[in-house]
């Protein structure tokens, strides 16, 4: 792998720092950062008192990158990748240090377990959907299996929404872009009366494709959302708060666009399946489809209950979610020729049922405990279409139609109890933690590639995660943490398969690492640096494999991989100045396979023609690659904020300039000439000058302008090979607009 240049390797080793680190207090409260709450431990605490290499958005952050989804923060965050799945642009493939799952199939769970308000979502399929009224994200990085569970072998992501308030306000914000683009978010908050307050939030947003479509249909990558949110909250008596949600979120629009990248068969074989050129390395601006871009659509809804006791033990609090997904999508990976489409629908909706309770014992003793509930029902198909020349006459024929039903339920008591000892002063901490699940799947599958006809199964699977962690208080602004942390990832069933790759089912993937981290604050408060030294060893892991080039639709899962990562990341936010700030983080990873077991029964051959695999069964750790685990990556900002004006005529200015840069990396553990996914590494600039706090009669206006990719990096987010060529989707150009929002 390319290291990153000399005068990048020096900035990132010298100044670390982090994107998510605490905000700036007004310029006109002096020199020092102010404290960032976080709920990473269930409970509320101070970000640098949390033992966990974490990153918190605040709102201000999230307003500032123009975050509304998961998939905007890619690049943000250092050690973590988040990339689009090639059959749906609302699927992320989200890894961290190294750690993940690059599919997006019902029965394969991801590696990072997301969550919205405490609500596991269990399927990465409408992760790029709108959340209406975002608070607050954090990203835990590292194995959470204690209080976070299953599929958490990577980290977690917690997405928390803003609670109604106690005073009555309306809020609307309107912006505008180039390639057509608009956005409305309207907020009500009616305040408190008689102990209820609701919110009701509502976002729409529309933009042009930045692929323009030659052929029929509208342009790649064009998108229309929709995203709403009606919140309550009822304080029913001293002691207990009832919190009931709804939220909602609609995508529609064409796929993106896969152009070719490389022609790798010889012009023989590639005239005879119908290839043909340009294939470019950069990114094209124009394309079609062999017909129609037809939209896809997404539609997600939920429902959450939160009900909070304050009770003599501690805090009771109960989780009850109900979430529900539709999706259709249709994907040409052509590139103009008629060669391979897929079209997929999925059904998915799950019940989710929490216990927790969160108490003291004394002023030396805390603890969490937990009981969880999880079932989800899941349906989906593909059928799959290719470009076949030996048929008689030489067709675009039904290569693969496969329906999947199936189920999971999921069950875990786990505890975590924390301990602070007075001999030393109360600044000790040692907290231990376990959690026990039982995991339950089924999975039936009908395929025209199945001979036998209907193949089912079902399976079950428990596991045991411990963890612990010290943590040493040095001083009020000093403190270090060491911890041994496991996970797992449930195992399951296969639905893209061969017919022989169904049954047995793929077992559980776990994960332990060894962490060493610092959190400290320096200068009066002035400067705050984080740090995080880490050693994972994975095993068992799940990966796909194309095991027959000719069938390049069907990959069997397989527990192949053993791995060890080693790495560390580096958080630092410092005010420079008075109202100037810097923010900078720097994550490096080295994931190496340890042993990874050939399954491939062919292998493309002369022309890409397929052979049988010689080396069926050998051990290719040496030739294999982690996927999505780059080694550098980094980011900087620097932000500054001054008021100005006098008296009742002041205003607040705003202004920031922030850049992201990700190294090479693969999106396939196992790379050769024509499996290699390969994505190159790029940088990103963004902008934004804000001007707020404008006095308008009772409300306050604000306006701003932004710009993204303002260097208008060709780089791109996905690559796929097809056995006889490579296609690509590249990153959206350069953008940039303007916000108007007033507020009452």
């Amino acid at each position: 792998m390319t290291n990153i240049p000399a005068r990048r390797s020096l900035l990132a080793a010298a100044i670390c720092g982090a994107l998510s680190a605490p905000a700036l207090v007004q310029a006109d409260e002096g020199l020092a950062l102010e404290e960032v709450l976080v709920t990473a431990e269930k409970r509320e605490s101070s970000l640098q008192e949390t033992p966990i290499s974490l990153l918190a958005f605040s709102s201000e952050r999230l307003e500032r990158f123009g975050i509304s989804d998961l998939g905007d923060l890619a690049a943000l965050a250092p050690n973590v990748t988040m990339s689009p799945f090639p059959n749906s642009r609302s699927s992320i493939v989200v890894f961290m240090r190294g750690v993940g799952n690059n599919d997006s199939q019902t029965t394969q769970d991801p590696a990072i377990g997301v969550y919205v308000d405490g609500v596991y979502i269990a399927r990465s399929v409408g992760l790029t959907g709108d959340v209406a009224d975002l608070e607050r994200i954090e990203i835990l990085r590292g194995p959470q299996g204690t209080l976070y569970g299953r599929n958490t072998t990577g980290g977690a992501i917690n997405m928390i929404t803003a609670k109604p308030g106690d005073e009555f306000g309306v809020s609307q914000q309107l912006s505008f872009g180039n390639r057509d683009f608009w956005q409305s978010l309207t907020k009500i908050e009616t305040g408190k009366y008689q102990g209820v307050a609701a919110k009701v939030t509502y976002l729409e947003s529309s933009h042009e494709g930045w692929v323009k479509n030659t052929g029929a249909g509208d342009n790649f990558g064009e998108e229309k959302k929709k995203a709403g949110r009606v919140a309550v909250r009822w304080d029913a008596s001293d002691s207990v708060t009832v919190d009931y949600a709804y939220d909602f979120s609609e995508i529609d629009g064409p796929q993106h666009f896969y152009q070719k990248t490389a022609i790798l068969a010889d012009p023989v074989t590639a005239g005879l399946f119908g290839i043909s050129g340009p294939a470019s390395e950069s990114r094209q601006e124009s394309g079609a489809w062999w017909d129609k871009a037809d939209p896809s659509s997404t539609e997600i809804s939920g429902h959450t209950l939160i009900v909070t006791w304050d009770s003599p033990l501690g805090q009771f609090k109960s989780i009850t979610g109900y979430r529900d997904l539709e999706e259709r999508t249709r994907q040409d990976y052509g590139g103009g020729d008629q060669f391979f489409e897929a079209n997929v629908e999925v059904e998915q909706d799950q019940f989710s049922q929490e216990f927790q309770l969160v108490g003291d014992v004394g002023a030396n003793f805390r603890y969490v405990a937990g009981l969880y509930y999880f079932k989800e029902e899941s349906f989906e198909s593909e059928v799959d279409f290719n470009y076949n020349p030996f048929s008689v006459p030489p067709a675009y024929i039904q290569s693969e139609n496969r329906q999947i039903d199936s189920d999971a339920q999921a069950y875990a008591i786990y505890g975590q109890a924390t301990w602070t000892p007075q001999a030393l002063d109360n600044k000790l901490d040692v907290t231990v933690g376990a959690r026990y699940t039982v995991d339950e799947r089924s999975a039936r599958k009908n395929s025209i590639n199945f001979a036998g006809g209907e193949q089912s199964g079902s399976e079950d699977w428990s596991n045991f995660n411990p963890s612990i962690t010290v943590d040493y208080n040095w001083t009020e602004d000093l403190s270090t943490y060491a911890k041994v942390v496991t996970a797992y990832k449930a195992g399951g069933f296969n639905t893209r398969s061969t017919e022989a790759g169904f049954q047995p089912p793929f077992d559980e993937e776990e994960m332990t690492s060894y962490e060493v981290g610092l959190k400290s604050s320096w200068l009066n408060n002035r400067v705050s640096v984080n740090a995080a030294v880490f050693h994972s060893e994975y095993e068992d892991m799940q990966t796909q494999q194309i095991t027959d080039n000719s069938t390049i639709f069907l990959t069997d899962v397989y527990n192949v991989g053993e791995a060890e990562i080693d790495g560390f990341e580096i958080d630092m936010m410092a005010v420079l100045l008075r109202g100037l700030t810097l923010q900078l983080s720097y994550g490096y990873t080295d994931a190496d396979f340890v042993e990874y077991l050939d399954q491939r029964t062919t292998v493309a051959g002369p022309g890409g023609i397929p052979m049988a695999n010689p080396g069926f069964g050998d051990d290719i750790a040496s030739r294999s690659k982690m996927p999505y685990a780059p080694e550098h990556n980094y980011s900087l900002g620097l932000e500054y904020q001054r008021g100005i004006g006098s008296g009742s005529n002041t205003a607040l200015l705003t202004a920031s300039l922030d850049y992201s840069w990700t190294g090479e990396r693969y999106g396939t553990a196992f790379n050769d000439d024509i499996q290699g996914f390969f994505l190159d590494d790029y940088g990103i600039v963004n902008t934004r000058l804000a001007l707020s706090e404008i006095a308008v009669g009772d409300g306050q206006l604000e306006v701003a302008f932004w710009g993204r990719n303002m260097n208008d990096e060709d780089y791109m987010v996905h690559s796929i090979s097809l056995g006889l060529y490579r296609a690509a989707v590249f990153g959206e150009p350069k953008s940039y607009g303007f916000d108007v929002k007033l507020s009452f």
